[in-house]
C-alpha cells in the first residue's frame, strides 16, 4: 500500500488531557530560552570561545533540557492518548511532578555549570535523573498497551527516541559524576560529551520529531502522508546507524572507516527525511503557508544545511578549495540543530497544538451562547509571522555569530530572546482567551 493510500485515522479526542497539564509545559519553554539568551548577552564572546567553557554547557543544556525537552514531555502527554490511544498512568499526578522536577533540574544544572560547585551537581543529577526515569517509566507502562490501528509507525519511532532518551540519560550521569570526582573516575570525557550530544540530539530530539512528524504534517499541513516505507522503516534505520557509530568510535583502522561511513549514512538519512517533508509540503494542498508551514520549512532546510557542514568537515584537508574552520563550523552545526531545527519545528508546532487546544476545550461554553474563535484566529496569523520572521533572523544572526562571535554574537542573543518574547506572548493570547470564556461558563 503506497503512503498515498494511507487513509486518515480518527483520532481519539475523548482521550485529551485536560487543558492545562500540556499547557504548563509549553508556556515554561520559551522562559528557558530567554535564560539562556540573557546568559549568552552577559558573557558575550566568552561563551562561544570552546567547548568546553562553562557557559557554552550552560546555555546547551537550558536549551536542550528547559525548552526543547520540556515541550516534547508536554506534547507526548499531550499525543499518546490522542494520536495512539495510550493513556499513561496517573498522568494528572505524574504530569506536575515531571514538570516541576524539569524545570528545577534544569535550573539547578546551569547554575552548576557556572559555578562549578560539585554540591550543585549532585542536586541536578539526582533531581534531573529522578524526573526523567518517572516519566519513561510511565511512557513504557503506557507503550505495553496495543496502539490504535494505523498509530504503529508513530508509537516506534516514539518508543525508539525514548529508548535513545535513556541512553542519553546514562552517558550524562557519567559525565556529570566525572564533574563532581574527576580525580577517582577516569572516562574518556571528550568521547563521552561527543556521544551524549549525538544520543540527545539525532537520538531523543531527532527521532522524536520525526515519529511527531509522520502523524502532524499531514494533519495540520494539509499534505499526502508520508510513504509506507519511510514510516516503516527509516526510524528503525537511523536508530541502528546511531548504535553502530557509538559501537565503532574507539576502532581504529578499518573500524575507524566503518564508523566514519556509518556517519556518513546516519547524516544521509536524516538528509532524506528532510528532503522527503519539503517534497510533500511543496506539493500541499493548500497554496499559502501559514506560520506551522514555513517554520518547517525552515526546519528540514536548516536540518540539510547543518548535514552538509558535518560532512564537508570530515572531508580530508585539500579536497575544499578553501578551509573551514573546524571548531566554528562545529559550533555552527550545533546551532543550527538547536536553534534552527528543534526549535523551528517546536515553534511551529506550538502554533497548532496550543490553538486547537483552546478552541477544543471551550467548545462546552457554546451550549450558553458564547462565541469561539476559528482555530486559526485564535492566535492572529499576523502575529505568528512576525514571531516567525523575529526567530529566523535570529537563527541566521546566531549561525553567524560562530564565526564572528566579538561582532554578532550579543546582537544575536537580543534578538533570539525577542523572538521567544513574542512566542511568549503569542500562547498567552491563547490562554487569556480560554480563561475569560471559562470565567464567563461559571458566571
Amino acid at each position: 500500500m503506497s503512503g498515498a493510500s494511507v487513509p486518515r485515522r480518527v483520532l481519539s479526542f475523548d482521550s485529551n488531557p485536560p487543558y492545562t497539564l500540556p499547557l504548563r509545559f509549553f508556556l515554561s519553554a520559551p522562559l528557558f530560552v530567554l535564560l539562556a539568551c540573557a546568559l549568552l548577552f552577559w558573557q558575550g564572546d566568552a561563551a562561544l570561545a570552546s567547548r568546553w567553557s562553562p557557559y557554552t554547557l550552560a546555555i546547551t543544556h537550558l536549551l536542550v533540557l528547559g525548552c526543547i525537552s520540556m515541550t516534547m514531555l508536554g506534547a507526548l502527554m499531550q499525543m499518546l492518548p490522542v494520536v495512539a490511544g495510550i493513556s499513561l498512568p496517573a498522568v494528572l499526578r505524574i504530569g506536575p511532578l515531571v514538570h516541576a522536577g524539569l524545570c528545577g533540574g534544569s535550573l539547578l544544572l546551569g547554575a552548576a555549570f557556572c559555578w562549578q560547585l560539585p554540591w550543585l551537581f549532585i542536586a541536578a543529577g539526582l533531581l534531573l535523573l529522578a524526573t526523567l526515569l518517572l516519566f519513561v517509566g510511565a511512557c513504557t507502562i503506557g507503550l505495553w498497551q496495543q496502539p490504535d490501528s494505523g498509530a504503529a509507525e508513530v508509537v516506534a519511532a516514539i518508543r525508539q527516541s525514548l529508548a535513545a532518551l535513556l541512553v542519553t540519560i546514562t552517558l550524562g550521569a557519567l559525565l556529570a559524576s566525572a564533574f563532581v570526582w574527576p580525580a577517582a573516575i577516569g572516562l574518556p570525557l571528550q568521547l563521552l560529551t561527543d556521544l551524549h550530544a549525538l544520543w540527545g540530539l539525532l537520538g531523543w530530539v531527532g527521532l522524536l520529531v520525526m515519529g511527531i512528524a509522520w502523524q502532524v504534517v499531514p494533519m495540520f499541513m494539509v499534505t499526502e502522508p508520508y510513504p509506507l516505507k519511510a514510516r516503516s522503516r527509516v526510524s528503525t534505520t537511523l536508530f541502528l546507524l546511531l548504535c553502530a557509530v557509538s559501537m565503532s568510535s574507539t576502532l581504529s583502522g578499518a573500524g575507524q572507516s566503518f564508523h566514519q561511513l556509518a556517519l556518513a549514512l546516519l547524516v544521509l538519512g536524516y538528509g532524506g527525511f528532510a528532503g522527503l517533508t519539503l517534497y510533500l509540503l511543496a506539493r500541499r494542498k493548500r497554496p499559502s503557508a501559514d506560520t506551522t508551514t514555513l517554520y518547517w520549512r525552515t526546519a528540514m532546510a536548516f536540518l540539510l544545511l547543518a548535514g552538509l557542514l558535518a560532512l564537508l568537515i570530515q572531508l580530508p584537508a585539500g579536497l575544499l578549495p578553501y578551509a573551514l574552520p573546524v571548531y566554528a563550523t562545529e559550533l555552527a552545526i550545533g546551532v543550527l540543530l538547536l536553534t534552527g531545527v528543534a526549535l523551528c519545528a517546536i515553534n511551529g508546532m506550538l502554533y497548532k497544538i496550543v490553538p486547537f487546544l483552546t478552541w477544543y476545550h471551550l467548545q462546552e461554553t457554546r451550549a450558553l451562547g458564547n462565541s469561539v474563535p476559528n482555530v486559526n484566529q485564535i492566535i492572529p496569523p499576523q502575529h505568528g509571522r512576525w514571531q516567525y520572521y523575529l526567530h529566523g533572523c535570529a537563527v541566521l544572526l546566531l549561525l553567524a555569530a560562530c564565526y564572528a562571535p566579538a561582532l554578532l554574537c550579543r546582537p544575536a542573543a537580543a534578538l533570539m530572546a525577542l523572538a521567544s518574547l513574542a512566542l511568549c506572548a503569542n500562547l498567552l493570547t491563547a490562554v487569556r482567551l480560554y480563561r475569560r470564556l471559562r470565567r464567563a461558563v461559571g458566571a
